[in-house]
């Protein structure tokens, strides 16, 4: 009986023990079944843009909100290249004007002198060599000094400052000085390079895109940009339409001399910022409109130019350039967001 009991025991053990392995390795496939499953994510990358972002409204509301669409306008653009830089401080040309003056006086002053001594000496007046040549020797000094300040002045601020003329460069100077006239710098990209002076620049101040500024006149600065080693430009601005002060951050499109590009003249009306991108809606049907994204090649007087290959806007298109922001704002009342302003 004792036998029987403690085989029975043995059994049990060994039916626990097996039971317990089963259990084991049946969970551990299903563990390594979850592990190669994949986890659903959020669309990125051609997924994203893909994405439709569409607004519909019916007649009688578009009609209210005043939307007005139109075709985007054929243009062309010279090539540009962008650039960046800032308002530059006119004190140093303050300073050199003076050292100007100062050494043109000097020069005038000792010429006289110079021409004095020599027509007493060739008279035979009294008068010695030794006065006539001190008098040489100082003249010839001033007169490499002035020369030495008008070449150091056009090397460092290039054809904008007028140095050979005392008159308009003090002219030049005072409309510094009183604001009514501006110079800047601005630098490539690092790595870009210009072969040829651009024949043109327009301006943009950070915070006023929308006022862009013709740069008068544009010459090659003399030095690299210290930290990013990059081709600088010095700008002439006779007349802006607001004051430009010293430090003030701008943005450059440098014409070059190549051949236009075609594209779109896209008014300001119609471009949308949102998402740090810019969009604009485009219609769809007679009650859907589409907010797609565009690239915004450079600034021009009536908007912007929208390159025609690259810049996300086909001919055929109907591009809302009244009441975008309103159909922003819809779209981001439909999901439960808020629209950005431009």
């Amino acid at each position: 009986m004792r036998k029987l009991l403690h085989f029975i025991f043995v059994l049990l053990a060994l039916a626990a023990l097996t039971w317990a392995l089963w259990r084991g390795i049946s969970h551990r496939e299903k563990d390594e079944k979850e592990e190669g499953k994949e986890v659903p994510t959020a669309a990125t990358g051609a997924e994203a843009e893909h994405e439709e972002f569409v607004v519909t409204l019916e007649k009688e509301k578009i009609e209210a909100a005043g939307i007005e669409v139109a075709a985007p306008e054929k243009s062309e653009l010279v090539p540009r290249r962008v650039a960046y830089g800032r308002v530059l401080d006119p004190t140093p040309l303050v300073t050199l004007d003076g050292d100007l003056a100062g050494a043109d006086a000097a020069a005038t002053a000792s010429r006289a002198e110079f021409e004095r001594t020599q027509k007493l000496l060739a008279a035979g007046e009294k008068t010695s060599r030794k006065s006539f040549e001190t008098a040489e020797a100082q003249y010839r000094a001033d007169q490499i000094k002035a020369e030495s300040l008008r070449r150091q002045a056009a090397l460092q601020w290039g054809t904008a400052f007028p140095v050979d003329d005392p008159a308009k460069r003090r002219e030049f100077v005072d409309a510094l000085v009183r604001g009514e006239a501006a110079l800047a710098r601005a630098d490539l990209l690092p790595g870009d390079i210009v072969t040829d002076t651009p024949r043109a620049a327009r301006l943009t101040v950070v915070g006023r895109d929308q006022e862009p500024i013709e740069a008068a006149t544009i010459s090659p600065a003399a030095d690299a940009d210290p930290r990013t080693q990059a081709q600088g430009f010095i700008m002439l601005v006779p007349k802006a339409p607001f004051a430009l002060r010293p430090g003030m951050a701008i943005t450059a499109w440098l014409e070059l001399p190549q051949e236009p590009r075609a594209g779109f003249l896209l008014p300001r009306s119609a471009v949308l910022r949102h998402d740090g991108r810019t969009w604009v809606f485009v219609q769809e049907g007679e009650d859907k409109f589409e907010r797609k994204p565009v690239t915004l090649d450079s600034p021009l007087e009536k908007g912007w130019f929208v390159e025609a290959e690259h810049g996300g806007l086909e001919a055929d298109e109907k591009v809302v350039v009244t009441g975008a922001q309103m159909l922003l704002s819809q779209e981001m009342k439909a999901a439960g967001g808020t629209a950005e302003e431009e």
